[in-house]
C-alpha cells in the first residue's frame, strides 16, 4: 500500500509539471544532463551550414547596434556573388527605414536579385491587436497541406499577434517563416515549433522553410501532420503529441562553421567557403539580446540555435519523445516503488540497496543508450524520484519494524526468563556452576540426588567421575577439556553407570563464558536423567531389527547379516546357502487351534531352528508362518551338506508339538538357493530362495525345491509379458497378418485367416506362440480378442470396397466363451460390417477348446450362428471329440490340423485319418480345410482325398495388410 501511495504521489508531481516550474525544471535538468553525457556532435547536414555572425567586432566597425539596410543589401550581394545555396536572415525587418527611406528600396532590390533569400516574421502569444493583418506574401507561406487538425488543440502556443516585415521586403523574399520560440522557466528553448496557427492558417517556422528549399521540395508537397510528423517528401521529421520538434543540441557556441560579418564586407572571406552552402545571417553580439541557454552553453546565439534546428531536420537527427513514453513513465512510477519496498522488506539491507542501485544505474544507462543511438528520450526524473521515495519509505518502515521487533524481543526475553525459572523447577534437572578463576563449584540438590552422592561433601569437579569406570572417566574428562579449549560449542556428554543394580544414563550439558582471548572463565549447565528414554531407545532399536513374538531377526536385519556373509565369501570356493521354510496350512491351524496355540508353535519352532545355527548362521522370521535360515557351505559341490541341513530342518518340523488338544506334527514347503548359482548379492540370493519356495508350494505339501536359474528366465519373461502386453493393447501395437485360403482344385483365392502379430518397438516382431499362451493365462486375451474381431471386420469392409468377395477367418479364445461377453462383441462387429454379409467373417474354435465345456460352447456357437456368422472347428483330429456334441455344434468347416498334413508322406495312418475326417464332413454336409500345406504333393493328395481348401506356405505365408491387399488384387476370389 505504501508503494502504491508513493507511486501515486510521483504521478501527481509528474502530471503537475506544466503548472509548477520547479518540477518542470527538474525534468529539463535531466534532459540537459543526458545531452551533456552524450557529448558534442558535428553538424552533418548537406549542403553544409555557414553562419555569418554580426558580432561585437562587426558592430564596433559599423558604429551601431545593427547594420543598416544598405549594408545588409551589400552583404546579400556578396553572398550571391559567392554562389551561396540559399540565404536566411535571422533579423526581424519590421518597420520601413526612416533616416534613409531609399535604403529599403536598395535592400528589396538586393533580395529580389538574390532569389534565394528567406526572412522571418514573429508570432506572439501576447493578447492585443496586431499592427497589420497577414499580407499576401505572408499568407502565401502558410502550410498548404495539414492533417490531424484535432491534435492542434494541444499546441503549447496560441499566437495572438503578428509582427511581419513591410510588404516590400516580404514580397522580395523567396520565403518567410516564423522565428517564435517558447522558453522553459530557465529560459532555454528545448524544442522548436514547426507550425503555429494564426488567423485561421498554419504558418511554418523559418527553419522548416529553409529545410524545404534546401531539399528542393515544392512547398505544395510539404505536409504537417499535427501530433505526429512533418513530411518533407521522403524525409519525415518526428513530432511529439504537442506537435513540437525537440532540438538535438550539438555543443556550445561554435559548433557550426562561421565567419564575421565585417570580414565578409571587407572581402576577407574566400568565396569557396560559401559556394553551395546554406548561409544564416544573424546577430551574436553581446548587446543584441538574441541569446538562449542550452545544455552546453548559457548564452547560445539565436542564429546558432536556428542552424541546429535546420541541421537536425536535414540530417535526420531530431530528438523524439515516443508516443508510448508517458505510459512507460507512468508504469515505472508504479512498479519501481513496489519493487523497492518488496526488496527492502524481504532481502538483507545491503543486498536490497545494491540491487536497487544496479537497477537505477541500468535504467539510466538504458535510457541514455536510447538517447544516443535512437534519438529517443524519456523523462527519467520522476521514475527515479519514485524509486528514491519508495526506498526512503521502505527504510523508514523497516526501521520502525526493527524497533517494534526489539521491543517485542525485550518483552519476550523477560517472559522467557520467568518461564525458564519455572521450567527449571518443573524439569527436575540438576544444575551446576563452575568458577574457573576462583576454583569454586556449585551443585544443586537435584544434582546430588541424580548422581547418588552426599551433598555434605565439598563440591569438586572430581565428583563427576566418582561413579564412573576408567573408560567413562577418561571420556568425560576428554569432552570437558575439548570444550574448555574452545574446540566444541557445548559440553554434551552422557554419563553411563550402574546405581543400586540398575543402569543409569545422565546427560551432562554445559557452556563456558570466555574473555577476549578465548580463555574460559566460567562454566554452567544442567544434568538430566535420560535413563528411561535410553531404555526405550534400546527397546526400539531391538524391535526394529527383531521379531517381537519369537525374538528372531526380522527381514531387514537378516538381509544385513546376509550381505556381510556374502561379502566375506565373495571370490572364494565356499558359498552361502539360504533356506526358506513355509509351514503348510498354518492359517487352518490357527483357525482350528486358536491364535495362542499358533503363537506357541511358532515360538517353539523358532527355538528348534535356532538350535541348528552355527557360528556363521543367521535365522529370521520373514512372515507369520515363514522362517529363513542362512548357512555357510564349505564345499559347493558337496550336496550332502545341503541334504544334511534339509534333513535336520525336516526333523525340527516332524518332532511333535505339544498342545492342549494333543500332539501335533507339521509339514513345510522349503525353497533353497546358494550364492554359487550365479547370484551376486544378498537380495538376489533371498529372492532366488523365495522363487524356489514358490515352485515348491505349487506341488504337494512338504516339498523341497532348489533354485534353478532357468526358472528366473521364465519368471522374467512372464513379468515382461505382463508389463508390456497391457501397454501394447493400450497403445495398439498389435497388427493383423492375413494368410490366404485357396481352392485346391484350381488354386483360386477364397479368403484369408487373420493372424495376430506383435511388432514390439524394442524387441522387433514377437510371434503369437511367445505371448498368446500367457495372454490366455492372464486374461489379457479378452481385450486382445475384441480388438482382433473388430480389426478383421474393418479390414473386410475395406477390401469389400475393392471388389473382394471372399471371407476372413478369426480365431476365438476359450476365455472369450467363459469370461467375456462374446455376443456383445459379435454385435459390435455387425455394426462395423454394416451391409456386408456376416457369413464372410468366419469364427474359429479349436476342437479341444470346444470340448472343454461342450454344453456352454454349443450354446454360444448356436447364438453366434443365429447372428449370421460361419463357424469353423480348428485343429480337428487332435482332440477327443464326442460325435454327439459335434453334431450339436453349428459349424461350417472342419479344419484338418497341420500335424496330419505333414505326416501324409510318412505312411497310410495319416492318409486314413484325413480320409475319415473328409468323410465325416461330407456326411454332415460341411466343408474341409487343410492347414500347413507346404508341398505340391501334399496339395495334390489332399485334393484327391476330397479336401476342398488349402492353407499354407505353398500358396503364401501370412502377409501384412498391404501385401495381402496386393495379393487379392492379383487373385480375385472365386
Amino acid at each position: 500500500m505504501l508503494a502504491i501511495l508513493v507511486g501515486l504521489l510521483a504521478i501527481f508531481a509528474w502530471s503537475s509539471r506544466p503548472h509548477l516550474p520547479l518540477l518542470e525544471r527538474l525534468d529539463h535538468l535531466l534532459f540537459d544532463a543526458q545531452t551533456q553525457w552524450r557529448g558534442r556532435l558535428q553538424a552533418a547536414a548537406q549542403p553544409g551550414i555557414v553562419l555569418v555572425k554580426i558580432d561585437d567586432r562587426s558592430l564596433q566597425r559599423l558604429g551601431g547596434f545593427s547594420p543598416d539596410r544598405r549594408t545588409l543589401a551589400r552583404a546579400i550581394d556578396l553572398l550571391n556573388t559567392a554562389q551561396a545555396r540559399l540565404i536566411a536572415l535571422d533579423l526581424l525587418l519590421l518597420e520601413p527605414g526612416r533616416a534613409d527611406p531609399a535604403a529599403d528600396a536598395v535592400l528589396s532590390s538586393a533580395m529580389r536579385a538574390s532569389g534565394k533569400l528567406l526572412i522571418p516574421f514573429a508570432l506572439l502569444d501576447e493578447a492585443g491587436q496586431p499592427p497589420t493583418s497577414p499580407g499576401k506574401a505572408v499568407l502565401d507561406n502558410a502550410f498548404l497541406r495539414t492533417r490531424g487538425e484535432s491534435a492542434s488543440a494541444l499546441l503549447p502556443m496560441r499566437p495572438q499577434q503578428l509582427l511581419a516585415p513591410p510588404a516590400g521586403f516580404a514580397e522580395a523574399a523567396q520565403a518567410l517563416g516564423h522565428v517564435s520560440a517558447l522558453r522553459a522557466p530557465d529560459g532555454a528553448p528545448r524544442f522548436d515549433l514547426p507550425g503555429l496557427p494564426f488567423a485561421g492558417e498554419i504558418y511554418p517556422s523559418l527553419a522548416v522553410r529553409i529545410a524545404a528549399i534546401a531539399l528542393d521540395q515544392p512547398w505544395s508537397q510539404v505536409e504537417l501532420d499535427f501530433g505526429n510528423a512533418l513530411k518533407l517528401g521522403s524525409l519525415t521529421v518526428p513530432l511529439d503529441a504537442q506537435s513540437r520538434q525537440w532540438i538535438n543540441y550539438y555543443g556550445p557556441s561554435g559548433s557550426f562553421e562561421s565567419i564575421s560579418f565585417i570580414d565578409l564586407l571587407d572581402g576577407h572571406v574566400d568565396p569557396a567557403r560559401l559556394r553551395g552552402r546554406i548561409v544564416l545571417l544573424g546577430s551574436t553580439a553581446i548587446g543584441a539580446g538574441d541569446v538562449f541557454p542550452s545544455p552546453f552553453d548559457t548564452s547560445l546565439p539565436g542564429v546558432e540555435r536556428m542552424a541546429t534546428v535546420v541541421d537536425n531536420i536535414l540530417s535526420g537527427r531530431v530528438l523524439q519523445r515516443p508516443h508510448w513514453a508517458s505510459a512507460a513513465e507512468l508504469l515505472a512510477m508504479l512498479v519501481l516503488p513496489m519493487l523497492a519496498c518488496w526488496l527492502i522488506s524481504r532481502w538483507p539491507l545491503r543486498y536490497a540497496l545494491s540491487a536497487l542501485a544496479i537497477l537505477a544505474l541500468g535504467l539510466v544507462t538504458g535510457l541514455q543508450a536510447l538517447f544516443v543511438h535512437a534519438q529517443l528520450f524519456l523523462a527519467p526524473a520522476f521514475p527515479v524520484l519514485a524509486l528514491l521515495l519508495g526506498c526512503l519509505s521502505a527504510l523508514v518502515l523497516r526501521g520502525a519494524a526493527e524497533q517494534a521487533r526489539r521491543r517485542a524481543a525485550l518483552l519476550a526475553l523477560q517472559a522467557s526468563e520467568e518461564r525458564y525459572a519455572l521450567a527449571l523447577r518443573g524439569a527436575n534437572d540438576g544444575m551446576w556452576d563452575w568458577d574457573l578463576l576462583a576454583e569454586q563449584v556449585f551443585f544443586s540438590d537435584r544434582w546430588y540426588t541424580l548422581m547418588g552422592q552426599d551433598k555434605t561433601q565439598p563440591a569438586r569437579m572430581s565428583a563427576w567421575t566418582a561413579a564412573l569406570d576408567e573408560a567413562g572417566r577418561q571420556a568425560f574428562e576428554h569432552e570437558l577439556a575439548e570444550h574448555l579449549a574452545g574446540r566444541s560449542l557445548q559440553l554434551h556428554h552422557v554419563l553411563s553407570f550402574r546405581q543400586g543394580g540398575v543402569d543409569r544414563w545422565l546427560l551432562v550439558r554445559g557452556i563456558a563464558t570466555r574473555d577476549a582471548n578465548g580463555r574460559a572463565l566460567r562454566m554452567a549447565g544442567s544434568l538430566t536423567d535420560i535413563s528411561e528414554s535410553q531404555r526405550l531407545q534400546q527397546q526400539i532399536t531391538h524391535d526394529a531389527l527383531h521379531d517381537r513374538l519369537t525374538g528372531l531377526l526380522n527381514r531387514a536385519a537378516f538381509l544385513q547379516r546376509l550381505e556381510q556373509a556374502c561379502a566375506i565369501e565373495a571370490g572364494k570356493s565356499d558359498s552361502v546357502a539360504v533356506l526358506i521354510i513355509d509351514i503348510d496350512d498354518f492359517r487352518t491351524l490357527n483357525e482350528r487351534e486358536g491364535i495362542a496355540a499358533g503363537d506357541a508353535i511358532l515360538i517353539e519352532l523358532a527355538q528348534r531352528l535356532a538350535a541348528l545355527q552355527g557360528p556363521s548362521s543367521a535365522l529370521a522370521r520373514l512372515a507369520a508362518d515363514r522362517f529363513v535360515l542362512s548357512q555357510h557351505i564349505a564345499d559347493v559341490g558337496d550336496e550332502s551338506a545341503i541334504g544334511d541341513l534339509l534333513g535336520r530342518v525336516q526333523s525340527c518340523l516332524q518332532a511333535p508339538f505339544q498342545l492342549a488338544a494333543g500332539a501335533l506334527t507339521l509339514s513345510a514347503s522349503i525353497g533353497w538357493a546358494h550364492l554359487a548359482q550365479d547370484l551376486h548379492s544378498a537380495t538376489e540370493l533371498l529372492a532366488a530362495a523365495e522363487m524356489a519356495l514358490a515352485h515348491a508350494k505349487t506341488r504337494l505339501r512338504g516339498q523341497t525345491h532348489a533354485y534353478d536359474p532357468a526358472e528366473l528366465q521364465v519368471e522374467n519373461k512372464r513379468r515382461w509379458l505382463k508389463e508390456n502386453l497391457d501397454l501394447a493393447i493400450a497403445s495398439q501395437q498389435f497388427v493383423l497378418h492375413y494368410q490366404p485360403l485357396v481352392l485346391l482344385a484350381d488354386r483360386r483365392l477364397v479368403g484369408f485367416e487373420a493372424l495376430i502379430r506383435w511388432p514390439h518397438p524394442d524387441k522387433g516382431m514377437v510371434m503369437p506362440g511367445d505371448f498368446i499362451p500367457y495372454a490366455e493365462e492372464s486374461g489379457q486375451i479378452l481385450a486382445m480378442g475384441q480388438w482382433i474381431l473388430r480389426e478383421a471386420a474393418r479390414q473386410l469392409v475395406a477390401w469389400d470396397a475393392l471388389g473382394f468377395r471372399g471371407e476372413i477367418a478369426v480365431n476365438l479364445s476359450g476365455r472369450q466363451f467363459s469370461e467375456g461377453d462374446l455376443l456383445a462383441d459379435a454385435r459390435a462387429v455387425l455394426d462395423i460390417l454394416g451391409s456386408i454379409d456376416p457369413r464372410r467373417l468366419k469364427l474359429e474354435v479349436t476342437e479341444s477348446m470346444a470340448m472343454s465345456n461342450p454344453q456352454v460352447t454349443a450354446n454360444a456357437l448356436q447364438a453366434l450362428s443365429a447372428l449370421g456368422f460361419k463357424i469353423s472347428i480348428d485343429d480337428f483330429g487332435t482332440g477327443y471329440s464326442s460325435l454327439a456334441y459335434l453334431h450339436r455344434f453349428p459349424f461350417d468347416t472342419l479344419k484338418i490340423d497341420r500335424s496330419f498334413v505333414i505326416r501324409l508322406a510318412a505312411g497310410r495312418e495319416a492318409v486314413e485319418i484325413v480320409r475319415t475326417i473328409v468323410g465325416l464332413a461330407k456326411a454332415l454336409g460341411k466343408q474341409t480345410l487343410a492347414e500347413g500345406v507346404e508341398e505340391v504333393a501334399q496339395a495334390q493328395l489332399l485334393h484327391e482325398l476330397g479336401v476342398e481348401i488349402g492353407q499354407g506356405w505353398l500358396f503364401a505365408k501370412a502377409l501384412a495388410a498391404d501385401q495381402a491387399e496386393a495379393f487379392l488384387l492379383q487373385n480375385q476370389p472365386a
